[in-house]
């Protein structure tokens, strides 16, 4: 189903959306704010990269989720010594749709530091909840390796029948592993990506932009900050 579901989308209809994404109103302001997810202040993974900042969770919320305050302290003060080590483990020149088998398993297996980093975000570790659930930390993580990780939120699930995040890691890495004749989804997105102009943009973004500008419903939908996690950017 994961696979299937770019494939929905014509390449022409999937760069359109892209370039819409990124479009702005007269007065210069973007009409959806998260086309300045990856680039506000230089871009998590090339500004402190093993630490989540202020300006992440800014990041983070021009995708319209809400961090809980008691969230933000820990994450940036409270758990960074713990996370640091893990984001370390995870290179920034990592690419998701160049992943093998082992390389997958060793970054975001059971075992790996990109599970050990969700799980500590998500407080899934035996700590007090606080409020940060799968779209949001799927959101940080995105945030500091956009080659790396695919955001969910329910939109994506919905075009995706994913009902939640759970194994969305081996799923998409198992839609990239699939070939079609005339390519398959890195293939595909890397089209979209060089129709839309926006070569800047990690093929997860791509991916993720294409889904939810397909599936978000009508034109005249708001972007909110829905605590719900709906996903609405």
């Amino acid at each position: 189903m994961p696979y299937k579901a770019l494939f929905n989308v014509s390449i022409d209809h999937a760069a359109t959306y892209v370039k819409h994404y990124f479009s702005t109103w007269d007065n210069g302001r973007p009409k959806f704010t998260g086309s300045r997810f990856e680039t506000l202040a230089n871009g998590g993974d090339l500004t402190s990269p093993n630490a989540v900042t202020a300006d992440d969770l800014i990041a983070v919320a021009m995708l319209a989720v809400h961090v809980p305050g008691q969230a933000a302290l820990g994450i940036l003060n409270g758990l960074a010594g713990e996370l640091e080590p893990l984001w370390d483990q995870l290179p920034t020149d990592a690419k998701f749709e160049d992943l093998d088998g082992a390389s997958h398993t060793n970054l975001l297996g059971p075992d790996g530091p990109g599970q050990k980093i969700w799980d500590t975000l998500r407080q899934n570790n035996g700590g007090v909840p606080w409020g940060v659930g799968q779209t949001t930390a799927s959101k940080i993580m995105a945030r500091k390796r956009p080659h790396l990780i695919p955001i969910y939120d329910s939109v994506v699930g919905k075009q995706t029948g994913m009902k939640n995040s759970s194994g969305q890691w081996n799923q998409w890495f198992e839609a990239f592993q699939e070939k079609r004749d005339g390519g398959g989804l890195k293939e595909r997105l890397e089209t979209i990506r060089e129709r839309a102009g926006k070569p800047h943009l990690s093929l997860l973004r791509v991916l993720d932009i294409v889904l939810w500008m397909d599936g978000r419903g009508p034109e005249t939908t708001k972007e909110v900050v829905d605590l719900s996690e709906a996903g609405e950017r």
